[in-house]
């Protein structure tokens, strides 16, 4: 991800070749030129919203008190809604959209935004550049809850959760081989606009890697797929049903910034449909 954020989104190419020799493939070695490099790159990136590198990043200057509707920044549609004589909580999120940036996934105790960006913490931000005021407005509304059934038990809504979990499953690869390899269809999707790749959290380019990585034959060139008459992205299939798939334009939550295209691939997959 580091040399696909100096080549493709900065054109310095330079950079990348500086980040290849110093840190040898490991980007995330103690050594000390590894490092400058690193750091250097990362001074690029720090103001962008990594789940979508054209939306923009909100950002949140004071610790919000509760999470009702009374903020004038929300839509005026959305101000009605929430008012309850018991105001929510304050939102404490933890991480879950995303690992962030550069955070190595390594065996033990999943790290929280909080824990990783104690200065975001304390203005009340735990998922840089994320703006939920409207979602949790809305998922926090007593009719909305009603409407799907959200239990009073299980509190009111937030971006994220606060579930701690370990993480000692290693690479997911082996796991992909043995099933794919026992018969079981598989659609790996990922997002992917005309020019580069929208999603810095995960970028497209190592699913695309990871699935070729497996050895399996191709099956179906790569080739543009369509919705709406309109080209959506790209796919490649595989022998033992494995398809991999991009959605063009998309940033990091596919069915939310594609929800037509989404409901489109998705379901032709499941009714064994050629995409």
């Amino acid at each position: 991800m580091i040399l696909l954020c100096i080549s493709t989104f900065f054109g310095q190419k330079k950079k990348g070749k500086e980040a290849e020799a110093n840190c040898k493939g490991d980007y995330d070695s103690e050594d000390v030129p590894c490092q400058a490099t690193i750091s250097h790159i990362d001074g690029l990136v720090s103001g962008l919203n990594i789940y979508d590198i054209l939306e923009p990043c909100y950002h949140n200057n004071k610790i919000p008190e509760t999470t009702s509707t009374d903020n004038t920044s929300l839509p005026k549609s959305f101000q009605e809604l929430g008012k309850t004589d018991k105001p929510l909580p304050v939102r404490k999120r933890m991480f879950g959209r995303a690992w962030p940036y550069r955070a190595p996934v390594r065996d033990g105790i999943v790290p929280s935004w909080p824990q990783l960006t104690q200065s975001l913490h304390a203005r009340g931000v735990s998922v840089p550049c994320i703006d939920d005021e409207v979602a949790t407005a809305w998922l926090n509304n007593e009719a909305v809850r009603k409407a799907i059934h959200a239990s009073p038990e299980s509190g009111s809504w937030g971006v994220c959760n606060a579930l701690s979990y370990n993480h000692d499953a290693g690479s997911m690869i082996p796991y992909h081989k043995n099933l794919t390899s026992a018969g079981y269809p598989a659609l790996i999707y990922r997002q992917k606009p005309p020019y580069g790749d929208h999603d810095m959290c995960i970028p497209f380019t190592g699913t695309q890697a990871w699935t070729a990585s497996l050895g399996y034959e191709v099956v179906d060139q790569w080739r543009p797929w369509l919705s709406n008459d309109q080209v959506a992205g790209y796919l490649q299939e595989y022998a033992h049903n494995l398809t991999f798939l991009t959605v063009k334009g998309s940033g990091h939550t596919v069915p939310e910034y594609k929800p037509r295209e989404s409901l489109d691939f998705y379901s032709r997959w499941l009714q064994g449909q050629k995409i």
